[in-house]
């Protein structure tokens, strides 16, 4: 009988380190590392469409991608180990706009209608003039997103957005439902126990904010399936985020300082769930 083939599946979630795992597996592995991803930013891959990208691919040993989910797919020739970063949503939300504020095109943008819906059918207080060509903070971000109720941008980007990603059953999305969705307060549940019994069957599992410490785990893990890995120290890549450098305590009290009371306390309430997704991966990796 043949041994299965064991590859690395980097299941890539924008602003959760991906960019920096990436480097770690092109630096292992070369042009054995192959990134893909579909040709809109809405193509998913399913379970059977991504067994297809590896078995076209034999000689690769990992693979990443943005447009793929769990659960990691299951095979008679093929063992796909998964990896997968988790992060704090609220600092991974504050990532976000750090992010979309560093592209002049989308900062250019909102910019401009942020402000024109913050100040519509207002007069301009004094102090905001100064401030109304100047890109907006993450307060106003927020605010505008909340009220962005046409593409639902409230539910779908700020709130438990993580749970919803990690909760795909085989060959299908999670469930999701979304509550008060025409207007500020709208808020997306997904299926939380799903997402719980997925990150379970992740061998690789990470969080954003302990990223040395959990990748160092990774050579280990990875050579009981013949894979050879080595942690190199890199710089982080793709950050956005200006206190990435503080602790957790610290970087979440500089994320809550820099919002509203309303803001802070519907952020919370509507990624509770994330939140406790993130409790229990670091109940598994302590």
């Amino acid at each position: 009988m043949n041994s299965k083939r064991s590859v690395i599946v980097h299941y890539h979630t924008f602003k959760n380190s991906g960019t920096s795992f990436d480097e770690l597996l092109t630096a292992n592995y070369k042009d054995n590392h192959l990134c893909f991803d579909g040709p809109f930013p809405y193509t998913m891959f399913n379970q059977q469409e991504l067994l297809k990208v590896i078995r076209r691919s034999p000689t690769k040993i990992a693979f990443s991608s943005h447009s793929i989910r769990l659960p990691v797919p299951t095979d008679l020739d093929v063992n796909a180990v998964a990896a997968l970063f988790i992060r704090h949503p609220l600092l991974r939300i504050r990532s976000v706009y750090g992010f979309e504020m560093r592209s002049e095109g989308i900062k250019a943008k909102l910019q401009t209608a942020v402000k024109s819906k913050l100040f519509k059918k207002k007069a301009i207080p004094q102090e905001a003039t100064a401030t109304a060509d100047q890109q907006p903070t993450f307060d106003e971000w927020v605010t505008y997103l909340r009220g962005h109720t046409a593409s639902n941008l409230n539910a779908g980007l700020l709130s438990n957005s993580q749970t919803h990603m990690f909760c795909g059953v085989y060959g299908s999305a999670g469930i999701a439902k979304t509550f008060f969705a025409d207007g500020p307060k709208a808020v997306r549940l997904s299926d939380l126990d799903q997402a719980k019994r997925n990150l379970l069957a992740v061998p690789l599992l990470a969080r954003t904010e302990t990223f040395e410490q959990d990748v160092k785990r990774f050579p280990e893990i990875l050579s009981r399936y013949g894979i050879e890995f080595n942690y190199q120290d890199f710089p982080a890549a793709n950050v956005s985020n200006p206190n990435a450098d503080g602790s957790v305590k610290d970087r979440l009290q500089h994320v809550e300082e820099e919002l509203s009371e309303d803001n802070l306390t519907w952020l919370s309430y509507a990624n509770a769930q994330d939140l406790e997704l993130y409790n229990f991966s670091t109940e598994i990796l302590t």
